[in-house]
């Protein structure tokens, strides 16, 4: 399969919608020519190794590329819009971070894309969507793309309860905005529906592995019916979770060898 093909993108505008997200607008004559995306789809910012956006592709093995889920893609402007979470570690922000949040009109990157996780089951009974606030736009995308007729759970970590936003979803599927427990321990108390559910769930690294011990110890779900991922790791750059991601994805896969 070829790599993505490298595209310069045009900033349009950045806002703060809430306390710790970053919405930024991204246009240009590149973005006409990119595919559709999914619920899940996913692009990778690209800067140089000082943190400085990359204006124009270049040798990748001098970049650092950052993750970021589609937030929306409209190919007829063309517009992309990112909604970004505002880490910070020690009062330090990363690259794409301190980009989102000093960008301005006209300024330039370059991102590729577009990647796609696992999306829901097509056999199930109810749905349990699951995440911290790095998950929200595709929980986001994913509900708004549910049968009217679906019943379930989005439980999202945000870190301030003004980080909860409007959501479009079915009449049948109960919001949670948690703000003071832990992901894993907000999902415990969830009253559990009958019938087979089918999992969506991607968070911070140690809560992804609670939570799928969790699914598969206590609630025996059917791994065939689990999509789970870590979006990131506390204390670890996205290069040095890569590499954790990884090497934690290849030993659970071998207990269920």
């Amino acid at each position: 399969m070829p790599k993505p093909q490298p595209r310069r993108a045009i900033v349009t505008q950045s806002v703060r919608i809430t306390p710790n997200m970053q919405r930024v607008h991204l246009s240009g004559e590149d973005l006409l020519t990119f595919p559709s995306v999914t619920a899940g789809a996913y692009i990778k910012l690209m800067f140089d190794l000082e943190g400085n956006p990359l204006k124009r592709p270049t040798d990748t093995s001098q970049v650092a590329m950052r993750t970021y889920t589609v937030a929306h893609f409209d190919a007829e402007k063309p517009e992309m819009i990112l909604d970004m979470v505002i880490h910070a570690d020690g009062g330090k922000t990363g690259p794409a971070s301190a980009w989102a949040t000093s960008t301005k009109p006209g300024d330039i990157i370059t991102l590729a894309g577009p990647g796609s996780s696992k999306g829901l089951s097509e056999q199930y009974d109810w749905i349990l969507l699951a995440g911290d606030m790095t998950a929200l736009p595709s929980i986001r995308n994913h509900l708004a793309e549910l049968p009217v007729q679906t019943k379930g759970y989005a439980v999202i970590k945000i870190e301030d309860e003004k980080d909860a936003v409007t959501l479009k979803k079915p009449e049948g599927v109960t919001v949670i905005w948690e703000h003071e427990q832990s992901l894993p321990s907000r999902l415990d108390q969830l009253t559990w529906l009958d019938g087979n559910p089918t999992v969506w769930v991607a968070c911070e690294f140690s809560d992804m592995r609670a939570i799928r011990a969790w699914l598969k110890d206590e609630k025996s779900v059917a791994h065939e019916n689990i999509y789970i991922s870590s979006y990131w790791k506390k204390g670890r750059s996205e290069d040095q979770h890569k590499i954790e991601k990884r090497q934690d994805s290849e030993a659970y896969a071998k207990t269920l060898a």
